[in-house]
């Protein structure tokens, strides 16, 4: 059985647009991949930062309550989020410096974590120290 030379061309024009089919089909797998991978890397810096602005509001929560009360000596405090998806934890933890008299030891631990899933979970810590009678060059 012979075949015409219009079906060995149409035969020829399948193979060329299943292949580009392919082609296509194959970057568009790869793309939408790379979406979603940097959507998720996206979300994961947003949670990082938002740690650490966590952090930060510790260590302010810690040094205005220290002057306010001198005998404070931390908390659990648990800010309120804008999202209903995550749960935010700060940690504060004062205990008297052992090397000077006048500072005290501060560690601030902040955590973040999602409600959904429990191995979703950020957590940044900070320690410092809070001079109680800083010299009067620091505070000028």
């Amino acid at each position: 059985m012979k075949r015409s030379k219009r079906q060995i061309r149409l035969g020829t024009v399948l193979i060329c647009v299943l292949a580009c089919m392919g082609v296509v089909s194959t970057m568009l797998m790869v793309t939408m991949h790379s979406t979603v991978r940097a959507r998720r890397e996206a979300r994961l810096q947003l949670r990082l930062l938002q740690t650490e602005h966590l952090c930060e509001a510790g260590i302010l929560r810690a040094i205005r309550e220290l002057k306010k009360s001198p005998g404070y000596r931390g908390e659990t405090w648990n800010p309120s989020l804008d999202s209903a998806d995550y749960q935010a934890i700060v940690e504060i933890k004062l205990k008297p410096s052992n090397g000077k008299n006048s500072s005290i030891d501060a560690i601030v631990i902040a955590t973040l974590s999602s409600s959904v899933a429990s191995t979703d979970r950020i957590q940044r810590s900070h320690m410092f120290q809070i001079d109680l009678n800083p010299s009067e060059k620091e505070t000028e």
